[in-house]
């Protein structure tokens, strides 16, 4: 059994003519896609021509993280709802608009048709089903849990979206205002400030304030050079990106420098704590080993700094040395986290702890982000209102300043 394409000729509620294609498993999915839409069927043939098969390769991510939450809160439900998995990826796939998504799910549907385990057909999709998710769904497999790991994993990337997306507007807004704040003073430097120069020169001797010559002069440096400014500045990016990613030494002093900047760095090092404890605390409470559950959560961790803890850990572990010793040690390891981890460690009951550590740390991370929010607006006014202040001295003075040379 494969994928196929149909060619289809409707009419909608309208009584219009409606054609188009759609890919489905066979003839009889395509007939219940169709009619879920109130189309009554005219004509359904099958294309299997070089564009058909063309349209059907894809490029990158399918799933974003909203609709994998989407996805897994409604397997889960039906699952819950005694419906079988085949059945339910078929009611999912039916259902789905985007026919991208649509094809992931059909191709989900025929491999677990095929024989393949609902994890094994997962895994064959890594950029849209993460290698966690993949190793949850296979103990929920095994442990006969199926529906209820789906629908907790639901809960934990719920909270993990909502986690980046508040870290993410607190960081967006910020950096617009003051992207806008740049954008307006670089435009009154070339177009607004020449202008007043120009003035002045009409009337003979006068002279302009030193800060309102020293914007002029700024923006006059820019309009004489703006060519090698723009190739500099994208020279630099390139070599930025460059470095980043094929320099080891280069990429590793950025994390470090990211880690260590004012406000932004605290937010980093609590997200990547969370992700860790949340990762470790859901796998290990639900019977996978530590030496897996730590290699899995190496997989999700993109800084390096909390991924070679986690490196580490893990190489201490198998040298028979103790699980919270790489946590203790690093700088970057919150010292409340540290510290439960080694209590979970000498009470033999490490799941626990970091289950409470996940739960901690995500009830305070609104707080933190609060806290952050409250530490970055302060900054960013100080340094609006002094580009603002500037500008407005370097307008105002030339006017004083034309009233007592007249």
């Amino acid at each position: 059994m494969k994928l196929l394409t149909y060619k289809y000729q409707v009419t909608n509620s309208e009584g219009k003519t409606v054609k188009g294609k759609i890919e489905a498993i066979n003839r009889l999915i395509c007939i219940k896609y169709l009619q879920s839409k109130n189309y009554n069927i005219i004509q359904i043939t099958e294309s299997d021509g070089l564009l058909s098969k063309l349209n059907q390769i894809t490029f990158g991510k399918i799933l974003s993280q909203k609709q994998l939450i989407f996805f897994l809160k409604q397997l889960g439900a039906l699952l819950t709802s005694n419906i079988q998995l085949l059945d339910a990826l078929e009611m999912l796939s039916i259902q789905q608009e985007n026919h991208l998504i649509r094809r992931l799910y059909f191709e989900l549907y025929l491999d677990v048709y095929n024989g393949y385990s609902f994890s094994k057909a997962l895994e064959k999709h890594p950029k849209d089903f993460p290698l966690l998710l993949i190793r949850m769904i296979e103990v929920g497999e095994i442990s006969g849990t199926l529906s209820k790991m789906i629908l907790e994993m639901s809960v934990f990337y719920t909270k993990q979206f909502r986690l980046v997306s508040q870290i993410k507007s607190t960081v967006r807004m910020p950096l617009i205002y003051l992207g806008a704040t740049v954008v307006i003073a670089i435009g009154m430097m070339l177009f607004v400030f020449p202008n007043m120069q120009d003035l002045f020169a009409s009337f003979g001797d006068a002279k302009l304030p030193g800060v309102t010559q020293f914007l002029i002069d700024t923006g006059d440096f820019f309009s004489r050079n703006i060519l090698l400014i723009l190739i500099s500045t994208v020279s630099l990016v390139a070599a930025y990106i460059l470095l980043n990613r094929y320099s080891k030494k280069f990429h590793s002093g950025i994390t470090y420098l990211s880690l260590n900047i004012p406000v932004f760095g605290s937010l980093i090092q609590m997200y990547n704590q969370i992700l860790i404890a949340n990762a470790l605390g859901q796998m290990i409470k639900n019977g996978i080993n530590s030496l897996r559950a730590l290699k899995t959560t190496q997989t999700l961790i993109k800084n390096e700094i909390y991924r070679n803890v986690i490196r580490k850990t893990t190489e201490y572990i198998e040298d028979g040395l103790p699980f919270s010793k790489a946590f203790v040690e690093s700088r970057y390891i919150d010292s409340i986290m540290a510290n439960m981890i080694l209590t979970g460690e000498r009470t033999g009951d490490i799941p626990s702890f970091l289950q409470n550590m996940a739960i901690y740390y995500n009830e305070i991370s609104d707080l933190k982000i609060e806290k952050l929010k409250g530490g970055i607006q302060p900054l960013l006014l100080i340094i609006v209102y002094a580009i603002v202040g500037a500008f407005l001295l370097a307008l105002i003075l030339p006017m004083l300043s034309l009233g007592t040379q007249i």
